[in-house]
């Protein structure tokens, strides 16, 4: 009766693992597995190629539309304005940043010289300076065009080329192109109101911050608005050399110096002519005075006889 018993266990528990997967064909499973993986590894250099480049690039992903909004912006922004002033903006509270924006408007608010344009200040959008310099450089047609032109693709063809005529060699660096970045444009050049621009952004970057304590004596003077280049008429120009710029006279100045120049010679051969011509007269007028006088004692004589 007991071996009935035990055979009887035996049999049921044959029964129940008949269908869980012995040590076997686990061992037979991994096998597998391997050697499929190893196949992979194996696969010639442009299968792999082809595969990866099946997968969607994060890189050539479309912009949203705010970002795409804000390249157009600045592309335009840039090649609309013949002065733009490069800046690299510290922490400024919404109250500095107004200031500076008013007194910006009050430089350029001259009623009596039409030549000033409005000044604007703006803050651009981080990551965006780097496609705008990239779409600026000039491409073969005929070479493959790379993944990181997505990006400019969204330009029109008259933006892509004045974006190409700027000379963007000082912006395409690391100190422009990461980190914060201001620009003051103007749509026209007037060398005074640049002077006046330079003069007010150095005030602002001397200025201490007011939510933070006052450096001490031997701490170096920290530039909380710090001038990193500009475009003059498209051209880049470095720190000194914009200063130099603003040197300069006005263009209506520059005009009446040339208009004097140019009429100089004239208003001397004028003057030389009309001297020639009042001594002539003065000559003329001599004589007449001589021949009344030689004239007067004859008629006295006749007068009395």
């Amino acid at each position: 009766m007991p071996r009935q018993t035990h055979l009887g266990m035996a049999d049921s528990r044959r029964a129940n693992n008949a269908g869980q997967p012995t040590l076997a064909s686990s061992r037979a499973r991994f096998i597998s597995r391997t050697t499929l993986s190893a196949r992979r590894m194996v696969q010639p250099g442009h299968v792999r190629w082809a595969q990866a480049a099946a997968r969607p690039s994060r890189r050539t992903r479309a912009l949203p539309a705010h970002k795409e909004l804000a390249y157009r912006q600045h592309a335009h922004l840039l090649t609309s304005n013949d002065v733009v002033l490069f800046l690299r903006p510290g922490e400024f509270d919404s109250h500095e940043w107004s200031s500076l924006r008013a007194q910006l408007s009050a430089l350029s608010a001259d009623p009596a010289d039409k030549s000033i344009h409005p000044l604007k200040l703006t803050v651009l959008r981080p990551g965006l300076l780097s496609p705008l310099v990239r779409a600026a450089r000039p491409r073969d047609p005929k070479a493959k065009k790379p993944k990181h032109q997505q990006q400019s693709a969204q330009l029109s063809d008259a933006a892509r080329q004045a974006l190409a005529s700027l000379d963007l060699s000082l912006v395409n660096d690391r100190s422009h192109t990461s980190g914060p970045v201001a620009v003051v444009t103007s749509p026209s050049l007037h060398p005074p109101t640049l002077s006046k621009v330079l003069a007010l952004v150095n005030k602002f970057s001397k200025t201490p911050n007011p939510n933070q304590p006052p450096p001490g004596p031997k701490d170096p003077p920290v530039e909380r608005l710090a001038i990193l280049s500009s475009l003059v008429e498209r051209q880049a120009a470095t720190l000194e050399r914009t200063k130099e710029v603003g040197k300069l006279p006005s263009l209506d100045t520059l005009r009446a110096q040339l208009v004097g120049l140019l009429s100089a010679p004239g208003s001397r051969i004028t003057g030389v002519v009309g001297a020639r011509a009042q001594e002539i007269g003065r000559a003329l007028e001599g004589f007449k005075l001589g021949l009344e006088e030689q004239g007067k004692p004859k008629a006295e004589a006749e007068a009395s006889a």
